[in-house]
């Protein structure tokens, strides 16, 4: 991972590499669970291909979640936007009347 800056220590960089997972493993897939439920409530089509649009598109956001969890600089910037639109999207999803 190349930062700008002051290069990281050791111990830092670690720390910050494991929070980026943390970040991007049970983040990516909520995130990508409720846009793919997002998508399947938006879509005027049958229920059997909502199902399959929202499952297509939670398998191409997880991949790019994690892989832009290591692109952003700052993990409090990253944490902060994975939580942001978690909820935003946790909200429209059970505004629909969504339950787990």
């Amino acid at each position: 991972m190349v930062l700008a800056g002051k290069p990281l220590s050791g111990h830092t960089q670690r720390y910050d590499t494991i929070l980026r997972f943390v970040v991007a493993l049970p983040g990516g897939y909520i995130l990508s669970a409720l846009g793919g439920v997002c998508l399947a409530f938006g879509l005027p089509l049958s229920k059997a291909d909502n199902a399959l649009a929202g499952i297509l598109l939670g398998l191409l956001l997880w991949p790019v979640v994690f892989v832009a969890s290591f692109g952003v600089a700052n993990i409090r910037r990253l944490a902060a936007m994975t939580g942001v639109l978690t909820f935003v999207l946790a909200v429209f999803v059970f505004s629909r009347g969504w339950y787990p």
